[in-house]
């Protein structure tokens, strides 16, 4: 029942991350100034379908499976996701004009959210803990140009990187769940659970 559970875990995270990566590249393509101004409200519908909903999507499948990190991850930044797509598009089809200002504190809060979970997928693999050192790079990055201290060209090469990764794990991750091989190594855990019975034994001792 164990395994079942374990290999679940695997495919739902490499929906999740699959859909990270389409909405990061475009975003990221985005920013760089690859896509044409009339192009934008389709760059964000792709955006908000991959990034958001996939996200939202394999996080909840994440929770039914009692995965609480990888569903408050998945989750969480679908959410945001969506948030921001959403915004944008309202901003881009109407007359409503919102002051980039406005995306400063919810980029701030994520920033802080991915620094946490560096620590806590340190416990699954390298490659994970790293995507979250790039993650929250790119929110502090995004903070920076929301506030007009740099361009969006740091933020858009820190979501290009982000989609790059999150690509190469959703394939290693799904590669090594149905072929049992690291054809894409992911590299080891960089921090263990301690489990209680060692404790107790060292006590013993």
């Amino acid at each position: 029942m164990n395994e079942d559970n374990q290999s679940r875990r695997i495919d739902v995270l490499a929906i999740g991350l699959f859909g990270l990566a389409v909405g990061a590249l475009t975003l990221g393509v985005a920013q760089l100034g690859w896509i044409q101004h009339k192009n934008m409200v389709g760059a964000l519908v792709i955006a908000l379908i991959f990034g958001g909903i996939v996200q939202l999507l394999a996080g909840i499948t994440d929770i039914r499976y009692n995965e609480q990190l990888g569903g408050t991850a998945l989750t969480m930044y679908g959410f945001l996701w969506v948030t921001i797509c959403t915004v944008k598009l309202v901003s881009t089809s109407s007359t409503f004009q919102f002051d980039a200002v406005l995306y400063a504190p919810i980029n701030l809060v994520y920033a802080v959210f991915s620094g946490v979970m560096i620590f806590l997928t340190a416990y699954r693999n390298l490659t994970l803990s790293a995507l979250h050192v790039v993650i929250t790079l790119t929110f502090l990055a995004t903070t920076f140009a929301r506030l007009d201290f740099i361009s969006e060209l740091l933020p858009g090469w820190g979501h290009i990187i982000v989609g790059l990764m999150a690509f190469y794990h959703a394939v290693g991750s799904l590669t090594q769940a149905f072929t049992g091989k690291s054809i894409l190594p992911l590299g080891p855990p960089l921090l263990f659970h301690t489990h209680k019975h060692v404790h107790s034994i060292a006590k013993v001792v």
